[in-house]
């Protein structure tokens, strides 16, 4: 856990803003697994923010909307970021070979020159490679994907950075992101997983991101994996690889990929191309 005390001052200059904001919290990185659907074996994490365990803030929604409530949203994934990058080098993720840290970015901080200088910073400060943090566009990202914002995202790209596109499916600027950015890693939204084993209509849209993501040289990623048979579905439909509570809960740790011993997980039936 990492305390940040917040003032009201005026606004800091960006350098500085880690540390100033306006109230006292406690922010812990939680990380969930991304697991290969081959051998499920573990190719990342995704570092998620909770707040205090004992107060309404310990949930992400709160405590994101308390900050942009009060105008320090700046500040808070200045926090998310340090603390989830200490952590991960606490925790020896660095030492795993390739493995990776997939971090959350909103469109403003994507946009703002500051927040690059001091991406570079942090990252250069704990000693960890550029191109083993990847960086989840969020689709409310996508949704003001203007020329401005591809080209503020492509300068995190060329210094080394990777980046994944994550909700896809569950926006309306997805392909135009997808055709300009051709990302490293393409996630698949959850909603479009829910049921997909039962649900033509989701299994085909789900195919389809599948093989545009191959087309656009993206490894496809498919969220939100809770059950035996949508995990089957997902690995015959071609998907990369997965997340979700079957594989892996968050947890203040790197949480061990352990599967259930009833789950009976049929090779997969077919890649798409």
């Amino acid at each position: 856990m990492f305390d940040i005390e917040m003032k009201t001052a005026g606004r800091a200059p960006a350098a500085q803003q880690v540390t100033d904001t306006k109230f006292f919290c406690t922010v812990t990185p939680f990380y969930q697994p991304i697991v290969s659907a081959d051998g499920f074996g573990v190719i990342g994490y995704e570092a998620l923010a909770r707040g205090p365990l004992d107060s309404p803030l310990h949930s992400a929604r709160t405590l994101f909307a308390t900050a942009n409530g009060l105008g320090e949203m700046a500040a808070l994934e200045r926090v998310c970021w340090t603390t989830a990058l200490l952590n991960a080098t606490r925790l020896g993720l660095w030492r795993r070979p390739d493995t990776l840290l997939f971090l959350n970015l909103s469109a403003e901080r994507i946009r703002e020159p500051e927040f690059l200088e001091f991406a570079k910073r942090v990252v250069a400060e704990t000693g960890v490679p550029q191109n083993r943090i990847v960086i989840e566009v969020t689709e409310e990202s996508r949704m003001r994907s203007d020329l401005g914002f591809l080209r503020a995202l492509m300068r995190y790209r060329d210094m080394g950075f990777q980046i994944a596109l994550d909700d896809v499916g569950t926006g309306y600027s997805d392909l135009r992101v997808l055709a300009e950015v051709k990302p490293d890693f393409l996630k698949i939204a959850l909603e479009l997983v829910r049921g997909v084993h039962v649900h033509t209509g989701r299994r085909q849209v789900v195919h389809s991101l599948v093989m545009l993501g191959h087309a656009m040289g993206s490894t496809v990623i498919v969220e939100g994996v809770e059950t035996a048979e949508e995990l089957a579905a997902v690995r015959a439909l071609g998907a990369d690889c997965v997340q979700g509570y079957l594989m892996a809960k968050p947890g203040a740790g790197l949480p061990a990929v352990v599967l259930p011993n009833t789950l009976a997980v049929a090779p997969r039936l077919c890649r798409a191309a």
